[in-house]
C-alpha cells in the first residue's frame, strides 16, 4: 500500500475555500507533506478591492507557510489560481478553465462554505448547497478524478445528543427549500 506522500505524487488537487482557515491548512499540509503534488489549484475570487492575485501572494506570505517556503522556495508554482465565484453559474469558471480542470484534477477539496450563523438563508443556501451541487457537477466532468471530499460545517444535526454516521432525513425537503429561493 502506498504512503500518502506516495499517493499523492504527481496529482493535481483542486481547492475551494484555499485562502480560508481549513484551506490554507490544507494547502500548507498537502505541500509539506506531499512535496512530489504536481499542482494545487485553488478556486480565488476578487474580495475586499484585492485582485485575485493579490489575495493568493498575500495567503503565500502567511506564517504558516514559513517551513514550506524553507524546505522550497519555489512552492508558490506548484499553487494555480482558478478565477471563480461560487456564489455565480457555472462558479463562474471560464470555459478555458473548466477545460483545464475536467482534464488533470485527480482530487478535490471542497473547503469553501459560509460559516457565519447568522448568515440570510438565501445566501448560506447558495453557498453552502448550490455551490456544491455545481461543485459536484463539475467533477463528474473530470475524467481522471479519484477522490472529492467535502470539508462541512460542525453544526449539523446540533439538535441531537448523540450523532451517528448516517445520513439523517432533512426537516425540510432540499429541493423545496432551494426552490423557495426563487
Amino acid at each position: 500500500m502506498a504512503s500518502i506522500s506516495e499517493w499523492y505524487a504527481g496529482k493535481n488537487v483542486l481547492i475551494t475555500g484555499a485562502t480560508g482557515f481549513m484551506g490554507k491548512v490544507l494547502v500548507e499540509k498537502l505541500l509539506r507533506s506531499c512535496p512530489d503534488v504536481n499542482a494545487l489549484y485553488i478556486l480565488v475570487r476578487p474580495k475586499a478591492g484585492q485582485s485575485m492575485s493579490e489575495r493568493v501572494q498575500d495567503m503565500m506570505k502567511c506564517k504558516l507557510f514559513d517551513r514550506v517556503r524553507e524546505d522550497n522556495p519555489d512552492f508558490h508554482q506548484k499553487i494555480i489560481p482558478i478565477s471563480s465565484e461560487l456564489m455565480q453559474p457555472g462558479l463562474a469558471i471560464s470555459p478555458e478553465d473548466v477545460q483545464t480542470l475536467t482534464s488533470c484534477i485527480n482530487i478535490v477539496f471542497h473547503c469553501a462554505a459560509t460559516i457565519r450563523f447568522d448568515e440570510p438563508l438565501k445566501h448560506a443556501l447558495q453557498l453552502n448547497v448550490i455551490a456544491t451541487q455545481q461543485l459536484l457537477s463539475l467533477a463528474q466532468q473530470m475524467q481522471h478524478l479519484q477522490a472529492f471530499i467535502h470539508i462541512s460545517t460542525a453544526y449539523a444535526n446540533c439538535n441531537r445528543r448523540h450523532i451517528d454516521e448516517v445520513i439523517y432525513p432533512p426537516p425540510v425537503e432540499p429541493k423545496k427549500l432551494i426552490d423557495s429561493l426563487e
